[in-house]
């Protein structure tokens, strides 16, 4: 392709074309031979490129464009730079049966099992520890791929999964006073330690997350980035648990605690909700969630590259 600026002055790129589904891991190691076989600069083109895969394009230096408008040219000589913003969601996965908001139980359960097993997973392999059918795995996993958020071998199982931009996808479309129900706002009028203290004296399942659970899942001796300013938790009934702990009913501006009715009851199981879940909510919780959520997936990238920016 040759890019030619007002003054007639032109550059030419050596483009590489794939549809959006291609194994990232395989597709970049295909561009890297290419880029370094060649004298001129790289261009990638694809009908959808995720943001993640935008990501490792730009760190590997690799141009790229698609057809829903993403666009990354880049060249020293002569000097360009020239960007382009896109769709947020692929459109091919409108075109299909392919699960594209991921805000249901299935999809909750799908992401929650692809952020803790190991791969390679099947299709029928994830839904029996999702424990969701293997249509609703058949559903989600193309707007994965699609998106470069997972890798599929020929036969369609799981062998890459990156866990980062998986909550981070799941967040634009979760969130966690709209997904689930009955949120209520409290204050803790004796603080927020106190509270912590009676959780095990309330005579239904409490599971936390948040800020709260962020501290508990990070490494021994780590301390968080932000204080404790909003305790969020999951119960089956709120306004029963706030009796319980002596809560006063408050407006969210005012409140430091928020409950709500776990869309999925099975997050009650444990004290704290599942890990991937737990990122999700800092991430869509109001305060410095988003801070928290950066420093458990730095922490956890240094035992697991999945984790991995």
């Amino acid at each position: 392709m040759k890019l030619t600026g007002p003054d007639r002055t032109s550059v030419k790129f050596v483009v590489e074309a794939k549809r959006s589904g291609t194994s990232s891991r395989l597709l970049l190691a295909r561009l890297r031979e290419l880029s370094l076989s060649s004298d001129l600069p790289l261009l990638f083109v694809s009908d959808y490129i995720g943001p993640s895969l935008r990501e490792a394009l730009t760190a590997e230096g690799i141009s790229y464009a698609d057809a829903t408008g993403w666009v990354r040219l880049t060249s020293e000589v002569p000097l360009v730079l020239l960007t382009g913003q896109g769709a947020e969601r692929s459109p091919r996965a409108g075109k299909t049966t392919a699960v594209v908001r991921l805000n249901g139980v299935a999809a909750s359960r799908i992401i929650r099992a692809l952020s803790t097993e190991t791969v390679p997973l099947g299709v029928r392999d994830l839904a029996a520890i999702a424990d969701v059918s293997p249509g609703s795995v058949s559903k989600l996993l193309p707007t994965l791929a699609s998106e470069g958020i997972v890798d599929r071998d020929e036969r369609g199982a799981v062998v890459a999964v990156r866990h980062r931009a998986l909550i981070q996808r799941w967040a634009r479309d979760y969130s966690f006073t709209k997904t689930n129900g009955s949120v209520r706002y409290f204050i803790a009028p004796r603080g927020l330690d106190r509270t912590l203290s009676r959780l095990s004296d309330v005579s239904m399942s409490v599971a936390l997350t948040g800020s709260e659970a962020a501290r508990r899942l990070l490494p021994e001796g780590a301390t968080s980035v932000v204080p404790l300013r909003l305790l969020a938790l999951y119960a089956e009934t709120p306004d029963t648990v706030s009796e319980e702990l002596g809560l006063i009913p408050a407006e969210l501006a005012s409140a430091n605690v928020v409950a709500a009715v776990p869309q999925d009851g099975r997050v009650l199981s444990n004290v704290v909700a599942p890990l991937a879940l737990v990122l999700a909510d800092l991430l869509t919780l109001p305060g410095r969630g988003d801070a928290e959520a950066e420093q458990l997936m730095d922490a956890l990238a240094r035992t697991d590259e999945a984790w991995e920016a």
